[in-house]
């Protein structure tokens, strides 16, 4: 209980908060990559989590790509995916040093999503940069629908 009232804090903090968080002194993951980087840490195994909506990631995504949502939209609204954390936990097979490469259309949903998972004690977390609209699009890296 205490754990999903803090996950709560945590997110109605970085959503509704009225000052503007720097990234350079918050962030809690390991890195910034780019889209070429994240694109040959997934060859060498690292998994590439994308974080978009079942919609968005059903349009078109990443090759490869393993889609868990940390928003679903219920009643035209954005709705934290409680589950989030338990998802990645059991793709990354219980390894919480596993690479995990998160990915979403522009790369501020990865922002949240990879400071979740570092205060769950991930440590192997990156975010890519500019996410997939800006960057893996961009660079034409595979994509699959």
């Amino acid at each position: 209980m205490k754990r999903i009232l803090f996950i709560l804090l945590l997110i109605t903090t970085f959503l509704f908060s009225n000052s503007q968080t720097n990234y350079k002194t918050a962030k809690l993951y390991k890195d910034d990559i780019s889209s070429n980087k994240a694109f040959i840490m997934q060859q060498n195994d690292a998994l590439l989590i994308d974080v978009r909506t079942k919609p968005e990631f059903k349009k078109l995504r990443a090759k490869d790509s393993i889609n868990i949502p940390i928003f679903y939209a219920k009643n035209g609204k954005r709705v934290f995916n409680r589950n989030f954390l338990n998802e990645i936990y059991e793709v990354s097979e219980k390894n919480i040093h596993k690479k995990i490469i998160l990915i979403c259309r522009s790369g501020s949903r990865t922002k949240l999503a990879s400071n979740l998972l570092a205060e769950q004690g991930f440590s192997n977390i990156y975010n890519v940069r500019y996410g997939f609209q800006y960057d893996w699009l961009k660079v034409k890296l595979p994509t699959e629908k």
